[in-house]
């Protein structure tokens, strides 16, 4: 049975002020990506969006050029506050932790041939993979019913984890090509 509690989304964000500090405790929580924490709070505690309207965003943040978290924030930043908000939503998301990241990096200078610095760095890099997959499992139930949808994920997947492909390939074919199957779809 769906959670049909994700199917509203609640009240938007109230300000700038409230998205800079939302992402700024999102970016804080996110080592190794930031996905899994936006989503969980964007849609599952804050409900500003529900799945398929963050799975859209996520989607055009996808091929938007940048790093896809950036792209994420000033879409979602600018559908609630306009241009105010993408930049409260992007400085929320950046400001932080890069004053972290110059601190961690000048103290890995430091400490990288210690094992355990090793050691620990290739247990976070697995424990990023787990959030990804779990993160990627609870997306796709989005798109159940949705042969399509479905078709043009696993596709994608193919043709970029197994064949190599270049992202870039993938979005100018299938990217296109998803485009104008959901338009013919929407005006039939």
């Amino acid at each position: 049975m769906a959670d049909t509690s994700l199917t509203e989304t609640g009240p938007p964000p109230r300000s700038a002020g409230e998205l800079f500090l939302v992402f700024a405790w999102i970016s804080m929580q996110s080592f190794g990506g930031a996905l899994t924490f936006i989503e969980k709070t964007v849609v599952r505690d804050k409900r500003w969006l529900s799945p398929k309207e963050f799975l859209g965003l996520y989607a055009i943040s996808q091929v938007l050029p940048g790093p896809t978290g950036i792209s994420f924030c000033v879409l979602l930043g600018d559908r609630f506050l306009g241009i105010r908000g993408a930049v409260a939503t992007v400085s929320g998301f950046l400001l932080l932790p890069s004053g972290l990241i110059i601190g961690i990096a000048a103290l890995f200078q430091q400490f990288q041939h210690v094992p355990q610095v090793q050691g620990a760095l290739h247990g976070m890099g697995a424990a990023s993979v787990g959030l990804i997959v779990t993160t990627a499992a609870r997306m796709s139930r989005t798109l159940r019913g949705q042969r399509t949808g479905i078709a043009v994920a696993l596709l994608s997947f193919a043709a970029v984890g197994l064949g190599r492909l270049p992202v870039s390939t993938v979005v100018l074919t299938l990217g296109v090509l998803s485009v104008w199957l959901a338009w013919r779809a929407h005006h039939q």
